[in-house]
C-alpha cells in the first residue's frame, strides 16, 4: 500500500512540475518559438506521469477489494486456507480496522509475520492457523522476534483457541491473543 500511495505521490508531483513548466513556457513563449518543442516533451512526460497514478489508483482499489473479500470469508473458509493464505487473511482484517500492515519475508523473520502499525505503535503479529489449541510458543516466538523488528507490542492470531499456559504467558508479556472467535469480530469491524 506504501509503493502505491508514494507512486500516487510521484506522478502527481510530476503533472504539479509539468502545469508550473508549462505555464512558464506559455508566459517565455511568447519571446521565443522555440521553447514550443520543450512544452511538448514536457507534455509527453505529463501523460506518462498521469499514467503511472491511475495505475496505481486501480492498483489500490484492487488491494480493497481482495481485502474486502478475504474479511468477508467465513470460519470454514479461513480453516481451509494454507499459512500465506492465512496471513493475508490476517493482514487484510488488521487494515479493516485501521492498521497498515507489512508482510515480512517468509523465511528468518524470527516468528513475526507481519508489521502491523496504528497510531505510531508498531506491533509485531505471529499468525498461527492450525487445527489444535495455541501453546506458548508462538508467544515466545512473537515477543522474541518483536525486539529484532523493532516493535513495541506483540500480538498472535489464530483461528483456534489459546492453552491456559499460552494465555498466562501473554499476560505476562502483554501480548494480544486473538482467538477464532475474536477474529471473526474483527473481520466484521469496520
Amino acid at each position: 500500500m506504501r509503493e502505491d500511495a508514494a507512486a500516487v505521490r510521484t506522478a502527481l508531483q510530476w503533472l504539479g512540475l509539468w502545469g508550473v513548466t508549462t505555464a512558464l513556457l506559455a508566459f517565455i513563449g511568447q519571446l521565443n518559438r522555440a521553447v514550443w518543442a520543450l512544452a511538448a516533451a514536457s507534455a509527453v512526460a505529463a501523460a506518462v506521469c498521469a499514467w503511472r497514478a491511475l495505475l496505481a489508483w486501480l492498483d489500490y482499489r484492487r488491494s480493497l477489494r481482495r481485502d474486502a473479500l478475504y474479511r468477508a470469508s467465513g470460519q470454514a473458509a479461513v480453516d481451509a486456507m494454507t499459512g500465506v493464505e492465512f496471513e493475508r487473511y490476517v493482514a487484510a482484517v488488521l487494515r479493516g480496522i485501521g492498521y497498515t500492515v507489512e508482510l515480512t519475508r517468509a523465511t528468518g523473520d524470527f516468528g513475526v509475520d507481519l508489521i502491523a502499525t496504528r497510531d505510531g505503535v508498531r506491533t509485531a503479529v505471529q499468525c498461527k492457523r492450525q487445527s489444535r489449541v495455541v501453546n506458548g510458543s508462538a508467544i515466545q516466538q512473537v515477543v522474541a522476534g518483536a525486539a529484532v523488528h523493532d516493535c513495541e507490542a506483540t500480538m498472535v492470531v489464530s483461528n483456534h483457541r489459546y492453552t491456559r499456559a499460552a494465555t498466562q504467558l501473554a499476560d505476562v508479556h502483554g501480548c494480544v491473543l486473538v482467538d477464532r472467535t475474536r477474529l471473526a469480530r474483527l473481520s466484521r469491524s469496520r
